[in-house]
């Protein structure tokens, strides 16, 4: 409480989403009166029945309010920045199972009665479930991952969970309620999250070899190279490049590692992101097609390579 004397209530609101009731505020210690002063400085705003928000309030979170829940599922995850397979235009907002009534998430003029919701006008998708505790404007992460996942495919749940890992939003605590909240089916999204995955198409790639039971390792260090994405079996490279185009310096970097590797013996296969997100069914069958042929294995003479570069890379190095 002495905390949150000691703050604004702009600062308070803020810090807890961006949005809330006056029944939360109570619980906080804040005295109505000072809600009251907030609001006529112009620090904080109406936007529902009891509910204020900041005036830098994200908007997705204001909205989700006057709908009349709590921002979740790819909602919360685009305010994370959380990367996602597929763009998710719609307002996701979790209700309780017992909502009646669910209102415009659209702003009310002066005078204006507000509109009952339309999802399909409105582009709103509603999660209905029951959390206990006092409400809220934006779901935790853990709790819109779990949103998500029922809303969305199996595979954008995956990468999902990998870049929230990865990116450092979801903690091993977070994970575990993560799984807690889902339900047998859907817990292997959990059981098969490697945090090692730096971007979602590094993690479509992992789920199609883990699917086949392929031995592999993610951001692997390569002494002499560096960290490839992906070392499938003992050889097979998969680098992946990112949405953006190489140029410069660092297209340069990428084909001198790729030359460096290919010396060793490895094979080195580059991704583009368009083949993972456009191309993925011809892809896939060429890396299964690789794999099939024993490809990701060393032979005798791909083992000689490694063992030649290793010694060279010693004596260079000794060198110097």
């Amino acid at each position: 409480m002495a905390e949150t004397a000691e703050r604004s209530v702009a600062e308070v609101i803020r810090a807890h989403g961006g949005a809330l009731p006056y029944r939360r505020l109570d619980e906080l210690g804040i005295a109505r009166a000072r809600v009251g002063a907030a609001r006529r400085a112009g620090e904080i705003v109406p936007v529902r029945t009891r509910w204020f928000a900041t005036t830098d309030a994200p908007a997705d979170v204001v909205r989700a309010v006057r709908v009349g829940g709590s921002l979740t599922g790819a909602s919360v995850l685009r305010l994370a920045g959380i990367w996602m397979r597929r763009a998710d235009p719609l307002l996701h907002v979790r209700v309780p199972q017992t909502a009646g009534r669910l209102w415009s998430p659209e702003p009310v003029r002066p005078g204006e009665v507000r509109a009952r919701l339309d999802r399909s006008a409105h582009g709103v998708c509603v999660h209905y479930r029951t959390e206990p505790g006092l409400p809220q404007a934006r779901d935790p992460l853990p709790l819109a991952l779990a949103e998500y996942a029922r809303c969305a495919s199996r595979l954008d749940a995956h990468v999902a969970v990998d870049s929230a890992l990865n990116l450092g939003e979801l903690d091993d605590d977070g994970l575990a309620d993560l799984r807690r909240r889902l339900g047998p089916a859907l817990r292997p999204i959990v059981d098969l999250a490697d945090r090692g995955c730096q971007s979602g198409t590094e993690t479509i790639v992992r789920l199609l070899l883990r699917g086949r039971r392929v031995r592999h390792r993610t951001q692997v260090p390569i002494i002499g190279v560096g960290r490839v994405d992906v070392l499938v079996g003992d050889r097979l490279v998969i680098e992946i490049d990112g949405a953006g185009f190489h140029t410069g310096l660092e297209f340069e970097a990428d084909r001198r590692r790729d030359f460096e590797l290919v010396q060793r013996g490895y094979l080195v296969l580059r991704l583009s992101f368009s083949m993972v997100m456009q191309d993925w069914a011809e892809v896939r069958r060429g890396i299964l097609a690789l794999i099939e042929r024993g490809e990701h294995r060393w032979g005798g003479r791909s083992r000689h390579h490694e063992r030649s570069a290793s010694l060279s890379l010693a004596r260079r190095i000794r060198a110097e």
